[in-house]
């Protein structure tokens, strides 16, 4: 069984994106906040996590970074609604600055699996 950790702030974000991935088989930890999230991840070594770039504090391409130094194999999505700013040139940024792939809020359940076995299989 896969786990994926979720660092979002959004909590009901965070229920809808644990039951979908829950219902497909994987095992879900989520957090709301990156702080949390980094140590979680170096906790649970997760096979994957999906990281909001839009949070409080410390924003996810700051959190990308510090996943990937903390273990540059980690697999990593991120995603966004896109806040203020483009949500593509964002997803983009946060491709070139480690994150494998991207997905824009809001996306269907179908969309999500979809990315996450590609994350999983790259």
């Amino acid at each position: 069984m896969n786990s994926v950790l979720v660092i979002d702030d959004d909590p009901v974000f965070c229920t809808v994106v644990e039951g979908i991935l829950e219902n497909d088989g994987y095992a879900v930890t989520t957090v709301g906040d990156a702080q949390t999230g980094i140590s979680r991840f170096c906790e649970l070594d997760p096979d994957l996590v999906i990281v909001d770039i839009l949070m409080p504090g410390k924003e996810g391409m700051a959190t990308i970074l510090e996943l990937r130094e903390a273990n540059p194999d980690a697999r990593i999505l991120a995603i966004t609604g896109g806040g203020n700013f483009a949500a593509g040139d964002v997803l983009r940024i946060a491709e070139l600055l480690g994150a494998d792939n991207s997905l824009k809020k809001p996306f269907e359940p179908a969309a999500l699996l979809a990315t996450v076995k590609r994350c999983l299989a790259a």
